[in-house]
């Protein structure tokens, strides 16, 4: 087995530190979800293939690929239609950080940061 040095050791040791995910409740709904630690790359991509360019839509994707809704996975078109507006927001505050916006040129939006 190789070891892992360097950078790659680096930023291995910062996503295992970073890993698991933490429990939210939505202010509107009362659900609780399951909301990662760590903004996995590949999986952000690929909600952005899915959005063609709609940050807003990526963002959606994104929660509802990565976030368990009371251990069950919801589909976009769920997070649509049955999560009220507020809990969308809220949570893709809480996985992107709280400044994220799609309003927002050339901020932190989907660099995985958490708001302080």
């Amino acid at each position: 087995m190789t070891e892992v040095s360097g950078v790659r050791a680096k930023l291995k040791a910062h996503k295992d530190a970073n890993t698991g995910t933490r429990s939210v409740t939505l202010d509107e709904s009362g659900v609780t979800c399951a909301v990662p630690n760590w903004i996995n790359h590949g999986l952000w991509m690929r909600a952005q293939r899915i959005a063609k360019g709609d940050t807003a839509k990526a963002q959606a994707a994104f929660v509802a690929e990565a976030v368990m809704f009371e251990g069950e996975k919801l589909t976009i078109t769920d997070l649509a239609e049955l999560v009220p507006a507020g809990d969308v927001m809220q949570l893709i505050g809480e996985v992107f950080g709280k400044d994220s916006s799609t309003e927002t040129e050339g901020g932190d939006e989907g660099n995985g940061k958490t708001a302080h």
